[in-house]
């Protein structure tokens, strides 16, 4: 990121949109090409994401609150970010943020270029950048927010950022939420459970056809090519990590094919004594089920050994 403040948000978004505790296709834009949904404080709160979250403060926030002395653990509870494809990328981190840890957001800002401050109906947003060098594409994670942003605090106990100013002022008029959130069709997968974590999902295919994917891998380019989405859940599940993942495939055989090669790859791996016997035990474990165009992968791992994966 060009700018140091916004870098700082920006981090916190690749570590929630509603006051929920996570999302469902209703939050997001019937367009929605990626979304990522973090629940930091069911993470920092809960028995298996306690020890994700105690890696995560280890290796991120302690750096954080030592060089610019905000602490992440006190004053973010959950991120959402996302991108349409028309109006780009847009980051909503909810939590007590004190004005303290505002202002010295922005004034980190302003050291590295000036700051345009606007209104919009009575709330205040702030523009960085250059008019130029707005993107509107919202094809790769944060890209659009490189050289231009907005950012806002209007809404209490939510910071805005948006790659487009059309995205901060509909936010802006519907207190934080997307414009008709609920009311349309057509958005992205969304795994749910009943103490979801992190959520995430995306078009692969759209990285084809925006040329953000570069493989010189035939098979790999038709999976590419024929997923039309794919979503992604961790979840508390008693203590341990529940992991699921689903792959939507637009040729029923492309998806029962990319299972027998899971399915192989697992039987291949199940008796490797090289790979110790609780990454052998979470290999048996995984599940595998195609259903007409649909692949699901599912499985449970203890948190030290994701934690251990993690550090690896």
């Amino acid at each position: 990121m060009k700018h140091t403040g916004l870098g700082l948000l920006a981090l916190l978004a690749i570590a929630p949109l509603t006051a929920a505790a996570q999302v469902s296709r209703g939050d997001l834009p019937d367009n929605t090409v990626w979304y990522l949904h973090a629940d930091l404080e069911s993470m920092r709160d809960g028995d298996a994401g306690g020890q994700v979250y105690a890696w995560f403060e280890d290796e991120v926030i302690a750096d954080i609150r030592e060089e610019v002395g905000i602490d992440i653990s006190t004053e973010v509870d959950s991120v959402t970010a996302f991108a349409d494809g028309e109006d780009g990328t847009v980051i909503i981190v909810q939590g007590p943020m004190t004005k303290v840890t505002r202002d010295k957001v922005l004034a980190l800002a302003t050291l590295e270029g000036p700051v345009d401050p606007r209104e919009h109906r009575g709330a205040t947003y702030y523009f960085f950048g250059d008019e130029d060098d707005i993107d509107d594409n919202g094809d790769e994670p944060f890209e659009d927010l490189e050289d231009a942003v907005f950012v806002s605090f209007a809404i209490d106990g939510r910071a805005l950022l948006t790659g487009t100013e059309r995205q901060m002022q509909d936010l802006l008029d519907n207190n934080g939420e997307v414009a008709g959130s609920g009311s349309h069709d057509g958005a992205l997968l969304v795994l749910s459970a009943n103490k979801t974590l992190v959520q995430a999902g995306m078009q692969p295919e759209g990285l084809l056809d925006s040329g953000n994917y570069d493989s010189d891998d035939d098979w790999e380019s038709n999976i590419v090519r024929n997923t039309k989405e794919a979503a992604l859940l961790m979840a508390d599940d008693d203590g341990r990590l529940a992991i699921q993942a689903q792959l939507v495939s637009h040729d029923p055989k492309m998806a029962e094919a990319i299972g027998g090669i899971v399915n192989g790859l697992i039987a291949l791996q199940a008796f490797n004594s090289e790979l110790g016997p609780e990454v052998q035990q979470l290999v048996q474990s995984t599940q595998i089920e195609v259903r007409d165009n649909v692949l699901s992968i599912s499985t449970v791992i203890d948190p030290s050994l994701m934690v251990t994966i993690l550090d690896d």
